[in-house]
Order: C-alpha cells, then structure tokens, then sequence
C-alpha cells in the first residue's frame, strides 16, 4: 500500500461512492446489501491507511490502532480519539464473522468515517 496523501484521498472516495450507492439503490434491492458490504471493506481499509498515513506522517514506530490514535490526539492530527477507537472497534466486530447485525451497525459507523478522515487529511496537509 502506498503511504500518501493522494492514496489516502483516493480510499476516501472509493468510500464515499460506495455510500452513496448504497444510498441510492432500492431498498430491497441485492445491489443494496452488495454496496454495503463493498463500503464496509473500504471502511476497513480507510480506518488502517489513516492511522498508518499518520505514524508515517509523525515519524513513529507505533504498529498498532489503538496506541496510534492516542498518538494522533497527542499531536492533534484528531480531535476526539474516541470517535477513532469506536472505528477500530467497528472494524475488529468484521473480521470475526459475518452477521447481519454486526453489518448494519459497521456501515453505520462507517457512515461516519468521511467527515473524519476530511479533517485528518487537513491537519496531515499541515504536518
């Protein structure tokens, strides 16, 4: 994976598209469930670029979630780490199994990641 800003603006898109397809598709439409499992995977795949991108970004050697967000807060690259941890939470509740609960209540939370990772790209672009 390639560590970048640029990268990192493009795995947001590919989320924010896949959302809005969901969002667009009829209710009880297959390709509904189908562009919520694909945003789910892009969810997972933003949520570990953004950490990752960031302890690049800071010099760190940190190598894993948790303690990468509590060093984003330390140095302000996020503002609320609690609202990171329940990402990391979200995206741990995927790879344990498939339920059909567990994927409503993920891309819920991961309806929330956009605004996020728009404001860490800011603060990154200031780094």
């Amino acid at each position: 994976m390639a560590l970048s800003l640029k990268e990192l603006e493009k795995a947001l898109s590919t989320l924010e598209e896949s959302i809005k397809l969901h969002d667009n598709a009829l209710p009880e439409s297959p390709e509904r469930n189908a562009f919520r499992d694909a945003s789910i995977q892009r969810f997972e795949y933003l949520i570990e670029f953004s950490w990752k991108l960031s302890m690049k970004f800071l010099g760190s050697q940190v190598s894993a979630a948790k303690p990468a967000i509590r060093e984003m807060a330390r140095n302000n690259l996020v503002d609320n780490p609690e609202e990171w941890f329940l990402f990391i939470d979200a995206k741990n509740d995927t790879s344990h199994s498939y339920d059909e609960e567990i994927a409503i209540r993920v891309f819920n939370r991961a309806k929330l990641l956009p605004e996020q990772v728009k404001l860490l790209i800011e603060k990154l672009k200031a780094v």
